[in-house]
């Protein structure tokens, strides 16, 4: 029984190897295989022969000053793309404020009457 569990949870680790990086996938390829440098490069062999634009080492992230210029930057282009809308309805707010909170009527066409045959 000891040695089902032990190949259930290898075959769980091979299947969570999700390599970003060679450094990445060297780790991981070393987690799997406990240890043995003989059956780790081989993983490593075997993975990395499938994935030949693979990069050296992982993409720095983004520091969060810079994820705070994006954010803001995607922010005001909206704002700059959305200008007019944002515009009507501050003059739609405006117009609220200035009735008192009573809407403008708006003409209606007559309706028939509905006893008419």
């Amino acid at each position: 029984m000891l040695w089902f569990e032990q190949k259930q949870r290898k075959l769980e680790m091979l299947q969570s190897i999700t390599p970003t990086s060679k450094t990445s996938l060297k780790q991981q390829c070393l987690i799997v295989s406990r240890g043995n440098l003989k059956e780790a490069k081989e993983l490593y062999d075997f993975f990395a022969s499938d994935i030949p634009s693979l990069p050296d080492t992982d993409p720095i992230p983004p520091t969060w000053q810079q994820n705070t210029a994006n954010t803001i930057n995607s922010v005001l282009s909206w704002v700059r793309d959305n200008q007019d809308t944002l515009v009507q309805g501050y003059q739609f707010v405006q117009n609220i404020i200035a009735n008192k909170g009573v809407l403008p009527a708006m003409p209606t066409a007559a309706l028939p009457s509905i006893n008419e045959e």
